[in-house]
């Protein structure tokens, strides 16, 4: 097991990797309790996530501004997503990738960002920013306008706190169970060969992926990645609501592929950051579809938990 670890990877979190115990069963409640206490009782991804969001709702002009569409505010959010880009992809990039300030501690994969020809530009780097920025802050913003459009219109039921806020907390949870499902089936469906060939090799040039490898993707696929925000179409919601579902697939996409398990405060405590989940499928293609938060790639037979046997079955 040691060995495998010292050949496969720079720095190897806890393994078997686990799948959110709430699908466990029998039911265990302590680890049920640890699992949500760990995403919201602390300073977690998606805490982060949340934090954002409330912070960009409050940026925001008044609602009422997108009954009626015009060049302004489409720019004015346009820029937002630019800027929460540069500042979270390009903050990450900056502090582990280009001052080093971690070195190769708790990186997954100890080889650098590449050049090559396989990228635009022949720089992962550049070929990151050039996808994430051009289309993917683009089709991000389009599909934001059509749904706070549609919310500001009456096409989205609303909710509200003070009116029910049992619903309204309870839908935070239901968005990610939702993500990691849709996530799921429209991954998969990226992975035949067909849409891998022309649109998902993009993505998976970045074998060893750094923070501007989380939404750097082809067009077609960002219109089906940030498609799971269609379910507010379907579902009550408020602003909050759809700000935090964008934040947690784009913000999320950056951390978790930012290569490393976690910003180091001392020799002892960490910041949870990097998907271990997720780089085993840059690694191998084929397994890990998903996400940890609902064990879909188990059900479906594609589940790599990082251990040794389940490497060698995969190989085989």
């Amino acid at each position: 097991m040691d060995e495998f670890k010292k050949q496969e990877w720079n720095y190897n979190p806890k393994t078997p990797i686990e799948n959110n115990p709430l699908f466990s069963f029998p039911f265990i409640p302590k680890k049920i309790i640890k699992w949500y206490a760990d995403m919201w009782a602390s300073f977690s991804e998606t805490v982060f996530c949340l934090i954002v969001s409330i912070i960009y709702l409050s940026l925001l002009p008044p609602i009422v501004i997108f009954n009626n569409l015009n060049f302004n505010t489409i720019l004015t959010i346009y820029l937002f997503n630019i800027t929460i880009m540069l500042v979270v992809a390009g903050g990450l990039h900056l502090f582990f990738y280009t001052l080093r300030k971690q070195d190769a501690k708790l990186k997954y994969d100890s080889r650098r960002v590449t050049n090559s020809k396989k990228f635009t530009f022949n720089k992962q780097v550049l070929d990151n920013m050039f996808w994430s920025l051009a289309s993917g802050v683009t089709i991000w913003t389009f599909y934001q306008i059509l749904l706070l459009w549609s919310y500001s219109n009456g096409l989205i039921s609303k909710i509200s706190f003070g009116v029910n806020p049992f619903l309204f907390l309870t839908l935070f949870l239901l968005i990610i169970l939702f993500e990691s499902i849709h996530f799921y089936f429209a991954h998969r469906l990226l992975h035949f060969q067909f849409f891998y060939k022309f649109f998902h090799h993009i993505h998976h040039r970045n074998i060893n992926p750094g923070p501007w490898s989380g939404i750097s993707m082809h067009p077609f696929e960002h219109l089906l990645y940030f498609s799971t925000v269609l379910i507010h179409f379907f579902i009550p919601s408020h602003p909050i609501h759809i700000l935090f579902h964008f934040m947690i697939i784009t913000i999320g996409a950056v951390i978790g592929h930012c290569g490393f398990d976690g910003f180091l405060i001392n020799k002892k405590n960490k910041i949870a950051l990097g998907h271990f989940h997720h780089q085993l499928h840059h690694r191998y293609f084929e397994c890990n579809y998903g996400t940890t938060e609902t064990p879909i790639d188990v059900w479906f037979n594609s589940f790599h938990d990082g251990t040794f046997d389940t490497n060698k079955k995969l190989k085989n």
